[in-house]
């Protein structure tokens, strides 16, 4: 397996885990996002989106690139959300990865997500 291939399958993996664990949480997630500021009618689509974006990333196929570009925008999404409320020294909790993950956003969310994001710039590279 190439890198593109490898970075590719480990960024969706990522989001299939998260979309999934955001679903079997329930009504948490949704409580979670709007903590976030997040409204509802865009909570709960992405813990789907999540999960199709990451298995199109995953299974490849002619549409592969552009479930990464997709996934790659989330990820700058999630990125300035949770950068402004730590610019604001606001640190809600995020169920970024369900009910395993409640506990307070830090520093190293943005770490995370960027580590994501070069994985992300991995994939797309030829």
């Amino acid at each position: 397996m190439n890198a593109s291939k490898f970075a590719a399958a480990a960024v969706g993996a990522v989001f299939v885990y998260a979309g999934v664990a955001k679903l079997l949480s329930g009504r948490e997630w949704p409580r979670s996002a709007a903590r976030l500021g997040v409204p509802k009618l865009v909570s709960v689509p992405v813990m789907f989106a999540e999960i199709v974006i990451g298995l199109g990333m995953v299974l490849g196929g002619s549409w592969q690139t552009e479930f990464i570009v997709a996934g790659g925008v989330m990820l700058v999404v999630f990125t300035a959300l949770l950068a402004g409320h730590l610019r604001r020294d606001e640190r809600p909790p995020c169920m970024c990865f369900g009910g395993s993950s409640q506990r307070p956003i830090g520093w190293r969310d943005i770490v995370r997500n960027v580590s994501l994001l070069a994985l992300v710039i991995v994939a797309v590279l030829p």
